[in-house]
């Protein structure tokens, strides 16, 4: 699947606008009727243009979640890279899982439409993988000081954590509007270091 460059690559204000405005139609179009049921007539009638402006600019429907996910990515990869160290290690674990929780708030519709997306198209289940693997490495590797001679594996840890907090903030958040967002960060924060400080107390040996 690819995105359609129009004039050789470059984009006037008005195509960069048209361009959104699809976007935006795609994730409303997705929000609605889920990934496999939206089609491309979906988009064009939210979007007010034709079949033959959207195929300007996308190849496919595919393509057209596939440049919201990007944007998704890229916002969660932001939280992957930011500095995650600090004199309250708590106060910190709190902040990286509410920056997490707010992007998957922010974009909630395209995370359930790529979830959806996932079952039926390797592209995009691989996409999600990529993401959770950022997030398990860098994960281990605050793990890794914490559960030095103890016997337990960091990457295995960070799994469980990423798909611990991944888990409760796709129910939580994504497929339940109502919820008290901050409630759920505290509850997965006080879960993560109970549990990160019950692995450090074993001894290997």
């Amino acid at each position: 699947m690819r995105e359609v460059s129009d004039g050789g690559g470059r984009r006037t204000s008005r195509g960069e606008r048209t361009r959104l405005r699809l976007l935006d139609a795609t994730r409303e179009a997705v929000a609605v009727r889920g990934y496999v049921a939206a089609r491309v007539e979906d988009i064009v009638a939210l979007a007010g243009v034709s079949h033959g402006t959207f195929y300007t600019y996308f190849e496919n429907k595919a393509a057209a979640l596939d440049a919201l996910i990007g944007t998704t990515a890229e916002e969660l990869q932001a939280v992957v890279d930011e500095p995650w160290d600090g004199p309250d290690g708590a106060a910190t674990i709190e902040t990286v899982i509410g920056h997490f929780v707010a992007v998957f708030a922010t974009h909630a519709a395209v995370v359930r439409a790529w979830l959806e997306a996932s079952a039926h198209d390797t592209h995009f289940a691989e996409r999600l993988r990529e993401v959770r693997g950022g997030y398990v490495r860098r994960v281990a590797q605050v793990l890794t000081p914490a559960l030095a001679g103890t016997g337990h594996d960091p990457a295995l840890a960070a799994s469980a954590l990423v798909a611990m907090v991944e888990g409760a903030v796709t129910q939580g958040v994504v497929d339940r509007d109502e919820i008290e967002q901050g409630e759920l960060v505290r509850t997965l924060r006080s879960l993560w270091v109970g549990g990160v400080v019950r692995l450090s107390e074993d001894v290997e040996g």
